[in-house]
């Protein structure tokens, strides 16, 4: 009888060594893991309380934040007569809580992290599935089809201009956003996110701050809070962009 503990040259020691060697290692990343979920849930609390609290530090996100809260509070008044609102509302929790920390980070560190942007696009797709808005193949061919145009955008951008104006993350991002609300409501998340980067711009001028053409902003807080307006007004069949819905 062949003794493979001979042939592989592995003493029982070495093998159990091994076994927990790799136990280690899963625990280690797990842990891992879990310590970047509490970084980001410190930084997104943080984030929030300075620009709802018009702190110094992120005044000029302060129309973001509160727009995040009044769309809670808009939606909680309206979905509870709502047969389907447990679903509802585990998708806006879920969605409130991907955006602010898209939020925070981007603000923070001009970066929109590729696992938010995946989180987003699950959730958004998982969505699909759940609520029957459309058909799953559809909306992913939706998304497909505007992270080409974004694409071509933001080169033709670079080529015409000799600088991106528009960051790789933004068009991920953007592109997941359309997993949530279909290609048909994105020129309104657009129009709303360049509203909110303009009051942005605002409130740095006021503040004394020099704008200038080359002046570099986070755009992925301005995409957030777009998505998420859009999202509430498509739950509740609204068009926030429609002059009646503001005017008597």
């Amino acid at each position: 009888m062949v003794d493979l503990l001979k042939l592989t040259h592995t003493t029982p020691d070495q093998c159990y060594q091994s076994q927990m060697m790799g136990s280690w290692w899963q625990l280690n990343k797990v842990g891992s893991i879990f310590r970047a979920l509490g970084k980001t849930i410190g930084r997104t609390r943080m984030f929030l309380a300075d620009a709802l609290g018009w702190r110094a530090t992120w005044r000029q996100y302060s129309p973001i934040a509160w727009g995040l809260v009044a769309g809670c509070i808009w939606l909680a008044a309206a979905v509870g007569n709502d047969a389907s609102w447990p679903e509802i509302v585990l998708a806006a929790l879920y969605l409130f809580g991907v955006l602010a920390a898209v939020c925070a980070i981007d603000a923070r560190y001009g970066i929109i992290p590729d696992g938010l942007v995946i989180a987003l696009a699950v959730g958004g797709l998982i969505q699909v599935v759940v609520t029957g808005q459309a058909e799953l193949p559809q909306r992913v061919a939706e998304a497909g089809l505007f992270f080409a145009a974004g694409w071509l955008f933001r080169a033709g951008y670079r080529r015409m201009r000799d600088h991106h104006g528009l960051g790789f993350g933004d068009v991920k991002f953007a592109t997941a956003a359309v997993t949530w609300i279909g290609i048909e409501a994105a020129p309104r998340l657009l129009i709303m996110a360049v509203l909110s980067a303009l009051a942005s711009l605002v409130i740095l001028r006021i503040e004394g701050h020099r704008l200038h053409r080359q002046l570099a902003i986070s755009f992925g807080p301005h995409l957030a809070i777009g998505l998420w307006l859009s999202w509430v007004a498509e739950i509740l069949q609204v068009d926030v962009l429609q002059p009646g819905f503001w005017l008597p």
